[in-house]
Formats: structure tokens, C-alpha cells, sequence
């Protein structure tokens, strides 16, 4: 603590222990809804693995995340020298190399652990389903869908690891967030499900519950990215601008854009 010259009225002016913050200055709802679902998971199944903090709320809604089910790697590799360009994607990191190659040399590929502490405006989550050990697919879907009986953490320790995993990799995003996975398997179609439709029932917590009939994600074909590149307060800022611009006298007509 902290030594303070004085009487002991004016000591007892200083606080104990530091004030927590949960409210994110750097990523938006859209995204840490998402994050904390997982969270959520962690602290139901593995409730010594981490300490256990009120949930994080974004200063705004923003979009959430896409999932892009089934994807070929060559429309991957297309979609990551146009569209996406500048996406960091995000995978495994034991698979970094390997996907460093399939993406024709891509330079922003990383493994999780090796981003951890860094920031992007957007990021591609790659096959981190469909990637996980083969025993662990039935056990992943089952705790999503509260099929388990006790002593998961017991019986299945590595999945805390991997949730914390996906944890991290999901809060590197900033802005746009997408999962992608190249192939069908146990553990992505589970996930699929779990985050994108809404009468599958989250975990929640009494902090702030996730609005009822609201999914995590959104379902999104290859060809849907360009309609998820701008967030909800992005069209509405964009409204009030074209607002003003159809209101204003001295309007530029070559300048003004469609």
C-alpha cells in the first residue's frame, strides 16, 4: 500500500485496494458478449481455473462476430488478398506455419499464444474447432449443450486450457471478427449451432444476461463480407451524415458520394 504522511483521518481518505473497471474502451459489445459466453463457460465447468470478475460491456453494440462454416482454402486465400485484406488470422500455434503456407504465404498469420497482448481492427479465428485433440470433440459439444454430468473438470481438464485459448484469441479483435473453418467435424458443428442460434440456451450470469432470442454470431456465406464490413453504429453514423448533407444548401453534387 501506499505511506501517507498525516493523522489517521486522512489515511483512512485512501482507498484499500484499486477500483475495477469493467467497462472496455478498446472492443465493442458485439464482441465481448461473445468472449464472455465462453467465459462464462470457464467459470461454470472450471470454476478454480480463473478468478471470476464482473463481465466487461463495450461503450457500444458493433456488430457480432461472423461464422464462416465449411470454407475452401483457395476462397480463403481470395477473400484474404481482396475483401479482407489486412485481416490477422489467428489459429493454433502449432499450425501457424502450416497455414502460413495453404494461404499462399499470408504474412499476418499467428499462432494465439504468440499474439497474446496485441490489438488488430480485424481478425479471422482459423479452424480452432475444428483443430482441437480428437477426444476432446464430444466432450466440447456436450458442455455447450449442458449434456455433462460432474466432474468434467476432472475428466476433461485440457478443455479449460482451450477455452481460456479461445478467450484470448477472440479479444485480440477490436472491430470485425469472423470464424472460419475449412471442414465440418464434431466440435465446429456444436459450436456452429451454439453461436448462432438463439433457442439454444447460453449459460448466464447474473451480472447481465444476453438478451433472449439474441444469438452470439451471425451465419455469413463467403460472398456476405462485404455486408458485415461496416458495424450498426458505422450505418447510423453515416445516416446522420447524409442527413446533414441533404439538409445543407451548398451541397457539391460531384463531391457528394452515392
Amino acid at each position: 500500500g501506499y505511506f501517507v504522511a498525516g493523522s489517521r483521518s486522512d489515511r483512512a481518505l485512501i482507498p484499500q485496494k484499486p477500483m475495477t473497471v469493467n467497462i472496455n474502451y478498446r472492443s465493442h459489445a458485439g464482441i465481448l458478449n461473445c468472449a464472455s459466453a465462453f467465459l462464462e463457460l470457464l467459470f461454470q465447468y472450471f470454476p478454480g481455473s480463473a478468478k471470476q470478475l464482473r463481465k466487461d460491456t463495450g461503450l457500444f453494440q458493433g456488430s457480432r462476430p461472423g461464422l464462416l462454416y465449411k470454407v475452401d482454402k483457395k476462397q480463403l486465400t481470395t477473400l484474404l488478398s481482396d475483401k479482407l485484406k489486412g485481416t490477422v488470422v489467428l489459429c493454433h500455434d502449432d499450425s501457424a506455419a502450416h497455414w502460413r503456407n495453404v494461404l499462399e504465404d499470408y504474412k499476418l498469420v499467428y499462432g494465439i499464444r504468440e499474439a497474446k497482448g496485441l490489438e488488430f481492427k480485424s481478425v479471422i479465428i482459423l479452424n480452432f474447432f475444428q483443430e482441437l485433440p480428437d477426444s476432446l470433440h464430444k466432450p466440447w459439444r456436450n458442455l455447450l449443450f449442458n449434456r455433462e454430468g460432474g466432474n468434467f473438470e476432472t475428466k476433461y481438464p485440457l478443455v479449460g486450457d482451450y477455452i481460456k485459448l479461445l478467450y484470448t484469441g477472440i479479444t485480440r479483435c477490436i472491430e470485425q471478427l469472423f470464424f472460419v473453418e475449412t471442414s465440418n467435424s464434431i466440435a465446429g458443428d456444436a459450436t456452429s449451432r451454439w453461436l448462432t442460434t438463439s433457442s439454444v440456451r447460453k449459460i448466464e450470469r447474473r451480472e447481465q444476461k444476453t438478451p433472449r432470442g439474441h444469438s452470439l454470431a451471425t451465419q455469413n456465406h463467403i460472398n456476405d463480407i462485404e455486408a458485415m464490413a461496416m458495424t450498426s453504429d458505422e450505418f447510423l453514423s453515416k445516416g446522420f451524415e447524409s442527413a446533414e448533407l441533404a439538409e445543407s444548401v451548398d451541397i457539391d453534387l460531384e463531391s457528394a458520394q452515392p
